[in-house]
């Protein structure tokens, strides 16, 4: 996936997570494409997109869905037109993978 649709997904999720009072909380983590290593889940995006970002690293991006965080976040992925699934309550969006399903 290119720079522009992380950078895009970042901005949809940082301005309503960190700046909106009241917001649900959207949390996520990534999987590391060279160390195999699955970061524990945060709820600050600018730990998510903060510059410089290696996003060539991200092997994918998981973001718990809640009742209350779903909607959106589901509209979010679905405008911006992402690689991935939808499985257990857990949305996963895929940097390198072809053989899935857009989101």
């Amino acid at each position: 996936m290119n720079n522009t649709k992380w950078n895009e997904i970042f901005r949809a999720f940082y301005y309503d997570n960190e700046l909106i009072k009241d917001a649900p909380l959207i949390s996520w983590r990534t999987k590391d494409t060279e160390t195999g290593c699955l970061s524990n889940w945060d709820g600050t995006w600018t730990h998510f997109g903060c510059e410089p970002r290696d996003w060539d690293k991200i092997e994918y991006l998981q973001i718990q869905l809640t009742p209350e965080n779903k909607t959106y976040v589901m509209e979010c992925l679905k405008r911006i037109h992402v690689p991935g699934t939808v499985e257990n309550g857990v949305a996963t969006v895929y940097g390198y993978r072809t053989d899935v399903d857009y989101i």
